[in-house]
């Protein structure tokens, strides 16, 4: 599978089972988003900033739908391996693999996609919406690490051309230069959150990404302990032991 990287103007598996992160009851897991398709092309007059690229394929976001009368936002979030496809998840988890897919660039993406009431929604959930223009809105992506690394992407700052937004979809890697964090951390915790002018949230999506090649058992991961005994963790406990110095994977010694 190739893949070009779009971000809207232009920047443009294994299978677990893991022991599952808290998740919102607003959101659905393994879910397709309105649309993911390469073949959906860009329209700078009706707002439409779809994934582009190659070879891509819906399924196993994190996905919040929001009604109201006749409007709908979503929002979605997920993680999939760079040139292979979607990374299936236990809830909001996603295991990736240690390394680099090319010289400074992590072995997986996260991928986003907000739809503010696009023909696709419409046809998702079966019923006409008036569409919502982005612009309206405040649309914040926030990556943090379990070494206390963090970068904040402001749709606001985005090099988007003149005119509406209503569809907004991308995959990125945290390597790429405008992102700069490190792909050597364990855990990334990835947010999406739409918030309207009063500052409430409107919608988000949340999920959280463990690098590892540890092989899950019973649904939790070894951890070496920072007294060299080997323990075994949820998932969703692995930051919190590891900002108290483990690391993850069996002692060696």
């Amino acid at each position: 599978m190739t893949k070009t990287i779009l971000m809207v103007g232009l920047l443009a598996a294994i299978t677990i089972l893991l022991v599952p992160q808290a998740v919102s009851a607003n959101q659905d897991i393994h879910n397709d988003v309105s649309v993911w398709d390469s073949d959906v092309p860009i329209d700078v007059l009706t707002g439409i900033y779809p994934i582009g690229g190659s070879g891509q394929i819906d399924g196993h976001f994190v996905v919040d739908t929001t009604t109201k009368k006749d409007t709908a936002i979503q929002v979605a979030l997920r993680a999939q391996d760079r040139f292979v496809g979607p990374i299936e998840s236990m809830k909001n988890i996603y295991l990736a693999s240690p390394g680099e897919s090319d010289p400074g660039l992590a072995t997986w993406n996260f991928d986003w996609s907000v739809d503010m009431g696009s023909e696709f929604l419409e046809n998702q959930l079966g019923k006409d919406l008036t569409s919502q223009n982005l612009r309206d809105f405040s649309a914040i992506i926030e990556i943090t690490d379990n070494n206390g690394n963090s970068k904040e992407l402001d749709f606001a700052l985005f090099p988007f051309p003149a005119g509406p937004i209503v569809l907004s979809q991308s995959s990125q890697n945290i390597g790429f230069d405008f992102i700069g964090l490190p792909i050597d951390s364990d855990v990334y915790d990835i947010a999406l959150t739409i918030s309207n002018a009063k500052g409430k949230t409107i919608a988000e999506s949340e999920i959280k990404v463990v690098v590892t090649d540890e092989v899950p058992e019973d649904g939790k991961i070894n951890i070496c302990h920072k007294d060299k005994k080997t323990i075994n963790v949820s998932v969703n406990a692995i930051k919190s032991h590891l900002k108290h110095g483990d690391t993850i994977g069996a002692c060696t010694s």
